[in-house]
């Protein structure tokens, strides 16, 4: 133990250094490992939370070169290319429920019904849009502009299947 003591008329001064031995070395690592993970895994879900608030996809349906082109757009000022697609690519495009269900709702399991715009590829599909029954004229009102658009490029359709 490292100490200082003055001593005046008056007044003492003791200025103690506390000693730092392994076991205090062990514990502050630990911590420090601890912390680190724990901080690490708080980052990861304020990226996923923010990602998820301030971020959008967008496509653009180019009619001059015939190409679709989907960029993914982060805080307003990041655009990131993410996949681009020749219009013979496309087979269709499908409004549909096919991805409705059961999914977990506060106690238990509820049905819930999605509504989905994809563009069905040859070899898959890209997801547009997906939502909510209570979105669904907003869907429709994006399928008709689609529909009035690009109708002579691509077939359209709509299928729902009763849940």
């Amino acid at each position: 133990m490292n100490y200082d003591l003055y001593k005046d008329r008056n007044i003492v001064f003791l200025g103690v250094e506390s000693s730092f031995t392994l076991i205090d070395f062990l514990l502050f690592f630990s911590s420090f490992i601890l912390g680190f993970v724990f901080a690490l895994f708080f980052f990861i879900f304020a990226f996923a939370v923010l990602q998820k608030i301030f971020s959008r996809y967008e496509f653009e349906f180019d009619t001059d070169s015939y190409t679709i082109t989907k960029y993914y757009k982060f805080f307003g000022y990041f655009r990131l290319k993410i996949q681009t697609l020749g219009f013979g690519e496309i087979d269709e495009i499908l409004l549909s429920n096919l991805d409705s269900g059961r999914a977990l709702f506060g106690k238990g399991m509820k049905p819930t019904e999605w509504f989905t715009l994809d563009l069905i590829t040859k070899n898959g599909y890209v997801r547009i849009v997906k939502a909510e029954d209570e979105e669904l004229e907003d869907v429709y009102e994006i399928f008709d502009v689609l529909k009035e658009r690009l109708d002579i490029y691509f077939n359209f359709r709509i299928e729902f299947i009763e849940t």
